[in-house]
This record gives structure tokens, sequence and C-alpha cells, in this order.
């Protein structure tokens, strides 16, 4: 028999209009592409890196969003696929994937829709908030303690609801990362 603890569990899906996404700060260097395409090919590893542009002094900009593909991680391609649509990935196949990021706020787009990832061997996402604007509830106040709040949400179709799905947080390195089974839009809110 379960104890109430008198805190309410956060809700693991919600419409937008309850969410607030975290901003870039308007100190925060631009990051090196706001959209970006690479060839996944199934049978191989793939490690997507989007970063901040340099500051002077650094050989390279600090990371922002990390993708991460296992050499098992393709399942299918998208159902609307022009030449295989929902087909099983075979060693060799090809797919292209464009992660394109809204200039102001922390949300990512993964395109193509309906592309899906072996569950055993999920791809992941991990995004950073260290060059986030600390005002989280875009109150107009800095907001430290709503640190813990932050998580990873994810949007299959735009006007669905957000789900949560960040599965690993570290508040002391400033990221959250996600085991995915598919391609949505994924942002950081609270």
């Amino acid at each position: 028999d379960d104890e109430p603890t008198g805190v309410p569990e956060p809700p693991d899906s919600v419409p937008e209009s309850q969410l607030t996404f975290l901003r870039q700060d308007v100190q925060a260097p631009a990051l090196v592409t706001y959209d970006t395409t690479v060839i996944a090919t199934a049978g191989q590893q793939l490690d997507l890196e989007i970063r901040y542009a340099a500051l002077p002094g650094q050989d390279s900009g600090e990371k922002f969003l990390e993708f991460e593909l296992d050499d098992e991680s393709l399942l299918s391609y998208p159902p609307n696929h022009p030449t295989r649509p929902g087909q099983l990935f075979s060693p060799g196949d090809t797919v292209w994937i464009r992660v394109v990021v809204d200039p102001q706020l922390l949300i990512a787009t993964f395109e193509p829709s309906g592309l899906t990832f072996n569950p055993t061997e999920p791809a992941e996402v991990e995004i950073r908030y260290g060059n986030a604007d600390d005002d989280y509830d875009d109150d107009g106040e800095s907001d430290p303690e709503l640190e813990v709040e932050i998580d990873l949400w994810r949007q299959g179709n735009p006007g669905d609801d957000w789900e949560r799905s960040g599965d690993l947080k570290d508040l002391e390195t400033d990221r959250v990362r996600a085991f995915l089974n598919g391609f949505s839009r994924y942002g950081l809110g609270i």
C-alpha cells in the first residue's frame, strides 16, 4: 500500500500551452548550423553533433545537441517513403536524416517523420541547456530552483500534446538524454 507523499507526479503528456520551452540566452554564441542533413547507413554507427560557434581561444564550441545511432539502430523506413515504404532496413541501406533547430527555443525537429528504430538498440539524443536563458519559466526573473523541473519533451506531429521523454538528466552538466524509437520534435521545457 503506497502512502501519498503530497507531491503530485508531473504529467507525462501535456498540451503545448502548458509548457514553457527554454530559450537560448542572448549572450550565447550562435550555433554552427541550425539545419543539417546526414546519411545514415544500416550496419554502421552514426554520431551527429551540433555545436555552438567557438569562442576566441577555443578549437571548437560547446556541444548543443548530440544524436547517436548504433550499428543496429535503424529498423524501418517511414510508411510514406517514396521507394521503400515501411520496409525493414538491411545492412548497407541508407536514409537521409535532417535535424532543424529552432533559432530561439531549445527545440530540434528530426526528419524523416515515421523513421523507426530498433527498441533494443534505440537511437539516442542529448540536448544541453548550459547556454539557455536562466529565466526558465519566462517570468522575467532568474529561476535556478526550477532547473530540477527541466525535462526533454517529444511532440509526434504539430498540434499534438507533448510527451515527457527524458530518460537521463544530469543537472551538473546541464543535459538531458532520451532513447528514441522514432523521429519527431524534441524540446527542453518545464
